[in-house]
């Protein structure tokens, strides 16, 4: 339970499409009362079950937000209305994925209040510039990726 008034006012699920047999997928909507965080709604956060404190999980100081996805885990600057990437999967066109914790930059911060420590190395990005500035990381790890599996 958080300490503070929570900042987060409620969850919409956006239904996106059935993954495998009988297997839904949802987008959410985060409403905040600092601003919503609409960045996730057309993304399979949450696959298998229409429960969002599955995969979702506010911090005890009440800043952070922690949202972890099927193939990506976020956690959101509530106050200042940034996202972060904590871990994320990356695939190629060829099929060669990577599943792993995104480090970006030089940015590193500790947050120890959630039920589990994060160690961020990816910098908070402001919710209307994240998608663009998360493709140039996603296309830069694709090369990477590529690079590695053609080596030999």
């Amino acid at each position: 339970m958080p300490d503070t008034e929570s900042i987060v006012e409620s969850i919409e699920l956006v239904p996106i499409h059935e993954v495998a047999m009988g297997c839904e997928s949802y987008g959410i909507r985060i409403k905040t009362k600092n601003g919503d965080f609409d960045n996730f709604s057309n993304l399979p956060v949450i696959v298998g079950h229409d429960d969002p404190a599955r995969c979702t999980e506010e911090s005890s100081c009440g800043k952070y937000y922690r949202v972890s996805g099927a193939f990506t885990t976020w956690i959101l600057d509530l106050q200042n209305q940034s996202i972060c990437v904590y871990k994320t999967t990356i695939r190629t066109p060829e099929y060669e994925w990577s599943e792993e914790q995104a480090i970006y930059g030089k940015d590193r911060l500790h947050i120890s209040t959630f039920t589990r420590h994060y160690y961020l190395q990816f910098p908070f990005v402001g919710k209307t510039e994240f998608e663009e500035f998360y493709n140039k990381y996603v296309s830069m790890r694709i090369k990477q990726i590529t690079q590695a599996a053609n080596a030999l």
